[in-house]
């Protein structure tokens, strides 16, 4: 049986571990100097099992003063065991003043799937950021009962 995966916080002590879980960071300099830049902000979350790293995200005030899910990592070896669900389970129940948003390439059927088993909603497609891979663009419906709470006193944050 596979040990329960625990979400929390990344900090800069997470560092080396998230390298080892993202194939990309492993060989390119600006993906790791991304990564401290994401961990410096405070705008990743992780998922360990163990006490190890197996998956991160990062959620970014960038787009149009939304948020946006810049980018869901899950280690090869953990892929296909609900980590992935589980680390949007977290971001999408984070609680935000602003809508949210994610995009992936036309390519990236996995993505898709994931974004689409979740019930987020396409939002529009941008050509031209990578040659011949269209990037579609989707929202996480925010449901009006989340942000009515959102006030709420009594509310206990997850």
């Amino acid at each position: 049986m596979r040990s329960m995966a625990i979400i929390g916080d990344g900090t800069a002590e997470h560092f080396d571990a998230l390298v080892a879980v993202d194939q990309i960071a492993q060989h390119d300099p600006a993906r790791r100097e991304e990564l401290r830049k994401w961990l410096a902000s405070g705008s990743i979350r992780v998922a360990t099992s163990g006490g190890s790293p197996i998956g991160y995200t990062v959620v970014e005030p960038s787009f149009f003063g939304n948020d946006f899910l810049v980018l869901i990592v899950v280690g090869a070896e953990h892929r296909n065991a609900g980590i992935g669900q589980l680390l949007m389970g977290d971001v999408e129940a984070r609680e935000r003043d602003t809508k949210l948003f994610t995009s992936t390439n036309l390519s990236n059927q996995v993505m898709q799937r994931l974004l689409a088993r979740r019930g987020w909603h396409s939002s529009g497609m941008v050509f031209g950021l990578d040659e011949g891979d269209p990037e579609l663009f989707y929202q996480f419906p925010q449901s009006p009962r989340l942000a009515s709470e959102h006030d709420d006193p009594e509310r206990v944050s997850l």
